[in-house]
């Protein structure tokens, strides 16, 4: 490779890790151990590359171990002509789509899609077993609320199980119209517009708004689907580590010559439970001229006093110039929304391409998110339950050693030094009758597999007390 894409790559490697010195970075530097590019910090590392040299990189190489020669090398292979092509036979293109099961084989356990008999409560089954249930975002037990269940059957009668269009055809009932004022007015925006999933709503935002000079710069404890979101979109993507006030600052700095900057983050991050620094960020948007979007799916219903978020937590409701948020979490059902200014979502109205080409929310769904809404302004005793139910657990845990999040709302993971350690304590929990959610790499960062328990208003003293006594007794097949 020519010396002055060495150059290049460098300055890409220094943007993307936590060694910003180009010099010291040596051919022999490791991306994680020496550079501190990780899962996330690869994703805009990969971005950049393509982008400069027209070629595309398979995420997979980018692994802990590889070093900057190893990188230049591969990149040197991935640049030179491999002159005419031969097609694979389909057989072979098949067996080429592999999902590496190799250690859920070795411990003779899968955590994920396990099949679930029955709808949620204190206990769920799985495989016909009762397991406490820790896993599910049913944070204020809205999902079996009789009252919303008489609202989706009223609806059904009326409407049927679907308009079979999209909204902007015959997907628009009036029932979803009122859904969408119904969640701008708990929200205190202008208007909304409703999803059929949180994911949707999230692919939705910046192929409609951003432009080739815009630069998003995001926490790099996002969503998948935000950044997702953002790659498909022509903007540059810049990502700080969570809650770095000073790089979020350093890059709106150096990108005033951006037509627009938007900061992404997240309300309560879903898997630390902690909060952004909501004040803070929103003095750097309006110093720097930012706007502020931000993904709050697990804080509304959680946060504040009657559930409106991290816009009520930080009393922020003028602040953000876009909310995305989740009707399958705490309100209890599914779907997803953003809200904001009238202009905004008028333009994503007929912009968003998740929206008007997906087949609309069931109109079933939207009258029981209306009366969830209602529900859930006036569930502050069951948030006072929770968050105390979490604490009980969260600190009986620390007192056992078990490394945690640092957590502020009724949601927290149990840290791990690699894959094999989570997926095995994994297996001890259910073996024991508990239900959590595992995270690995490159959902989560590679240092830090994690399985998070989510306490729901499911649950109470007994049960957070057995397991208390669950987790002492195996405390010693934690490894850390």
């Amino acid at each position: 490779m020519m010396n002055n894409n060495i150059i290049k790559v460098k300055e890409f490697l220094a943007a993307a890790g936590k060694e910003k010195n180009t010099e010291k970075i040596t051919p022999n530097s490791r991306l994680l151990k020496d550079l501190g590019i990780d899962s996330f910090s690869s994703i805009e590392l990969i971005y950049n590359i393509e982008t400069a040299f027209g070629i595309s990189i398979d995420e997979k190489m980018l692994h802990p171990e590889l070093s900057v020669n190893d990188l230049l090398n591969y990149l040197d292979a991935q640049r030179q002509p491999t002159g005419k092509i031969n097609l694979k036979s389909k057989e072979s293109f098949i067996n080429s789509l592999n999902v590496d099961k190799t250690l859920a084989e070795k411990l003779n356990f899968n955590p994920y899609y396990q099949t679930v008999n029955g709808g949620l409560s204190k206990n769920i089954k799985i495989n016909h077993k009762l397991m406490l249930n820790f896993g599910s975002n049913d944070y204020l037990g809205l999902s079996q609320n009789k009252f919303i269940k008489k609202s989706a059957i009223d609806a059904i009668k009326e409407y049927g199980l679907s308009m079979c269009a999209t909204p902007i055809t015959l997907g628009t009932t009036q029932i979803n119209r009122a859904l969408e004022e119904k969640i701008a007015s708990f929200l205190k925006q202008d208007d909304a517009i409703v999803y059929s999933s949180g994911y949707q709503a999230n692919l939705g935002i910046f192929q409609a708004l951003t432009k080739e000079n815009d630069i998003v710069i995001a926490d790099k404890n996002i969503h998948s689907s935000l950044i997702n979101s953002i790659l498909l979109s022509k903007a540059r993507l810049k990502f700080f580590s969570n809650n770095d006030l000073i790089t979020l600052e350093d890059i709106l700095k150096s990108s005033q010559d951006k037509r627009m900057r938007f900061i992404v983050i997240e309300g309560l991050y879903s898997t630390e439970g902690t909060l952004p620094q909501l004040t803070e960020i929103i003095k750097l948007s309006k110093t720097y001229q930012a706007q502020i979007i931000i993904d709050d799916a697990h804080g509304i219903g959680v946060l504040g006093k009657n559930g409106r978020g991290a816009l009520e937590h930080f009393n922020a409701f003028n602040d953000i110039f876009l909310i995305s948020g989740s009707l399958g979490k705490a309100i209890g059902l599914s779907g997803g929304f953003l809200a904001g200014n009238k202009q905004t979502i008028e333009y994503l109205r007929y912009n968003s391409g998740p929206y008007f080409y997906s087949t609309a929310l069931a109109a079933h769904i939207a009258k029981s998110a209306i009366t969830a809404l209602e529900i859930t302004k006036k569930s502050d005793k069951t948030r006072e339950k929770i968050f105390s139910l979490k604490n009980t657990l969260y600190h009986a845990l620390l007192k056992m050693n078990y490394q945690l999040s640092s957590s502020e709302a009724p949601i927290f993971s149990i840290l791990f030094k690699d894959t094999f350690s989570t997926l095995k304590f994994s297996k001890a929990l259910f073996r024991e009758n508990i239900y959590a959610v595992v995270f690995l790499p490159p959902s989560v960062p590679q240092d830090s597999p994690r399985i998070r328990l989510i306490v729901s208003a499911h649950l109470n003293t007994d049960i957070i007390n057995k397991t208390i006594r669950i987790f002492n007794k195996i405390k010693d097949e934690y490894q850390r």
